[in-house]
């Protein structure tokens, strides 16, 4: 494939209500299952992408399109791990634990190195930590709450750093300092939907960068729960600990509509031909606040130094390496066709009619009757006007999964077909994955610019146990001119 659509299709993503109830402290089997991924760290290195996400251990990327989940022995590292190669070696660290690992290779094996131990040689246990690797010397940073010192805060959260001991990473050798802190006078940095509380900021997520002499700090606010969840950018001329002051580009990545909102805790990475890309997190959030998934964007740097990310995207992008210069505009061109075009269905369960299935919400879903043998559900584009299809993706729910008694994900079955006449009464072939193997609960297709007038999806198979809900039939494209067959 040549080009890629938010949110990004990686396969096999994991549960998610296992960790989310250990940090509130909720019984599992009192909410819904449902996957998760999040709070991306991507590396590259050696001409791939590496990508450590909270739920998960390492996915990797060889064609910066599709990504392929990878065992590296690691153990559970909970919400997004910190990830580093310093002097050939490879460093990873977990959400709220002391313990450093140590590989030759960013895919492990991984063994403990040390405990991670303040200046005193206090353990310390770094909340969303990211490391800096500066030449020789290597730095890490990480997210919690400071003393109000007087201010009308209910919650006060900063971004601290550190420098640690090259020699022996798990030691800071001197005390932390505050890189940047809650100042509610930037408004989407203070918490709820529409940023109404000016008494907590949840600042977190922090990522540095360095590129030439200035060093950047990405970090997200306001709650990743929420749809103004973003991310801002402080950055300092003076060195890695101080002089860190915002970007005028403020916030640098937010997304509040559409299918996909929130675009906040993530990571900066280099690409292919020296490009710059940012990774986020969207919000799901329906069966629990903190379902989520990943997009990314190029990144760009304007004449002050300042970094940029022109548009925070969900229709098809070209992939990385395509284009020189992604950066000045990436997008193909191909709309979407079937958004809000009133779908008809074989069948639909009570409440999840075939609406929402083009409604751009990621909330609703068209679920089939439960003894539909085989539901489909039809698009019609036009009347006396043909479409170009050049991309397909479906969005997925997993209606029924439930890990604790063994009704588990995995792949759908399905034939996705187009109509070449108005009448809509000939169908043929767009996508034949009636015997897909990929668990693809996000499934991206590349076409071939079949001329159509219709689209529908005939469901052939779900796991056991698993009902199919469709999300989001997005088929992308372009009008054509004049009619005909």
């Amino acid at each position: 494939m040549k080009t890629y659509c938010n949110p990004l299709p990686i396969s096999d993503i994991p549960e998610g209500r296992k960790l989310d109830m250990e940090l509130v402290h909720g019984d599992p089997a009192m909410y819904p299952d449902y996957r998760s991924i999040s709070d991306p760290s991507v590396v590259y290195d050696g001409g791939k992408w590496y990508m450590f996400p909270s739920y998960a251990t390492v996915f990797v990327s060889e064609d910066f399109v599709h990504w392929k989940r990878v065992d590296a022995g690691l153990p559970d590292l909970g919400y997004s791990p910190a990830v580093v190669k310093f002097r050939g070696k490879w460093y990873v660290n977990g959400y709220c634990r002391s313990e450093l690992y140590v590989a030759d290779s960013p895919l492990g094996p991984y063994t403990l190195c040390g405990h991670l131990t303040d200046i005193h040689g206090g353990v310390m246990k770094p909340a969303d930590g990211c490391f800096l690797a500066d030449g020789d010397r290597l730095y890490m940073y990480w997210c919690g709450m400071i003393p109000n010192d007087g201010k009308d805060f209910e919650a006060n959260m900063a971004n601290f750093g550190v420098e640690l001991d090259p020699d022996e990473p798990w030691k800071a050798i001197c005390e932390p300092v505050v890189i940047n802190s809650f100042e509610p006078e930037r408004t989407w940095q203070c918490y709820g939907e529409y940023n109404q509380n000016k008494r907590i900021g949840w600042i977190e997520g922090p990522w540095a960068y360095k590129r030439g002499g200035r060093y950047y700090l990405l970090y997200a606010a306001c709650g990743t729960e929420l749809s103004g969840y973003a991310n801002g950018i402080v950055y300092s001329d003076e060195g890695p600990l101080s002089g860190f002051r915002p970007q005028k580009n403020d916030p640098f990545t937010t997304k509040r509509n559409g299918l996909v909102r929130g675009a906040g805790h993530g990571c900066l990475t280099e690409g292919p031909g020296g490009t710059l890309w940012t990774f986020y997190t969207n919000i799901f959030c329906y069966n629990f606040k903190y379902e989520r998934r990943v997009s990314m964007d190029p990144v760009g740097v304007d004449e002050n130094g300042e970094l940029h990310c022109s548009e925070t995207t969900e229709t098809p992008q070209w992939a990385p390496g395509v284009k020189p210069d992604p950066e000045k505009g990436n997008g193909t061109g191909w709309l979407p066709l079937t958004v809000m075009q009133w779908p008809e269905a074989t069948s639909c369960a009570p409440g999840r009619e075939a609406i929402y299935a083009s409604d751009e919400s990621v909330l609703t879903w068209w679920q089939p009757a439960s003894d539909d043998p085989e539901p489909c559900i039809t698009f019609r584009l036009g009347y006396a006007t043909r479409f170009e299809l050049r991309a397909l993706r479906l969005i997925w729910r997993d209606i029924g999964m439930e890990t604790l008694k063994g009704v588990l994900s995995g792949p759908f079955k399905y034939i996705a077909e187009y109509s070449p006449v108005p009448s809509l009464d000939r169908w043929e072939t767009l996508v034949d994955a009636s015997r897909n193997t990929d668990d693809l609960p996000i499934d991206y297709r590349e076409l071939n610019g079949e001329k159509a007038y219709g689209v529908r999806l005939r469901i052939i198979g779900a796991p056991e146990g698993i009902t199919p809900g469709l999300v989001s039939l997005t088929a992308f494209g372009k009008c054509l001119p004049g009619g005909g067959i």
